[in-house]
């Protein structure tokens, strides 16, 4: 039963099936003859490792749920599981479940972490796997050496890197240091310098060096309230004071008849 039960190809593996439950809903007239067979087949030894019949002969639909259990039986032996009706009637939601048992030989179990011991096939390469992410070994361990040897390996090989002088030749530099685009009339360092002293005088005049010499009275104000001028009150405002008295003398007089 590819997909349904775990893979026990490998060696040393054995996967045996103790116990199934099956699950599905009936559909059919009380009056009508149906019957329900579920089965596994064996493709060992052929026919069916399982098969059960519900008759539901005479009764109307239901669910059914079934447990079985079982002398262990090498997976091997079960083959794909069916359920079929026999007579009038339906079936929906059917569902298998199969209980296991996974036996692992000790080699296999020993050999999880293989440099653990020197019996398992890949000892050598993953011991020196593990050894080579340690940056400490107590020196009294019995793969000490091995580990030493590893971290010589890791060791920078230091390789002697021959120093090379070059001579100036101040003609030559000249020569180089020359535009040759303007045919060796501009030179280079001058314009470079020219560029220095242009690049260093400001073009901005910060606004808080500047001086206004405008008087004020340039300025006149564009409202002028004379004495004689009768403003009338902000009646929104006294009410706005009027509203805060009487809040203030409700919550004083809170405080005044607890005395």
């Amino acid at each position: 039963m590819t997909g349904v039960l775990p893979d026990s190809s490998a060696p040393n593996v054995s996967l045996q099936v103790n116990g199934l439950t099956y699950y599905y809903v009936m559909s059919k007239n009380p009056e009508d003859a149906a019957k329900v067979y579920v089965r596994n087949a064996d493709p060992v030894n052929g026919g069916y490792i399982f098969e059960e019949v519900d008759d539901w002969t005479g009764v109307p639909g239901n669910s059914i749920q079934k447990y079985f259990r079982f002398t262990p039986i090498p997976s091997e032996q079960w083959g794909d599981g069916s359920m079929e009706v026999e007579g009038n009637g339906t079936i929906s939601d059917p569902s298998m479940i199969y209980n296991y048992r996974m036996d692992v030989t000790e080699p296999d179990i020993i050999c999880t972490n293989s440099f653990l011991n020197p019996l398992c096939p890949n000892f050598i390469t993953d011991l020196y796997k593990y050894l080579s992410t340690l940056d400490t070994l107590d020196p009294d361990s019995e793969y000490y050496e091995e580990w030493l040897a590893i971290q010589e390996s890791k060791k920078a090989v230091v390789v002697e890197v021959e120093e090379i002088v070059i001579e100036e030749d101040d003609e030559l530099e000249a020569s180089l240091r020359t535009d040759l685009s303007m045919e060796g009339l501009i030179d280079v360092d001058q314009e470079k310098g020219r560029l220095d002293q242009i690049a260093n005088v400001p073009l901005l005049i910060p606004y808080y060096n500047t001086i206004y010499n405008q008087g004020l009275n340039e300025y006149p104000d564009k409202h002028v309230i004379q004495d004689d001028t009768q403003l009338p009150d902000n009646n929104r405002a006294l009410r706005q004071l009027a509203t805060d008295a009487k809040h203030y003398k409700m919550v004083r007089s809170q405080y005044d008849n607890e005395q």
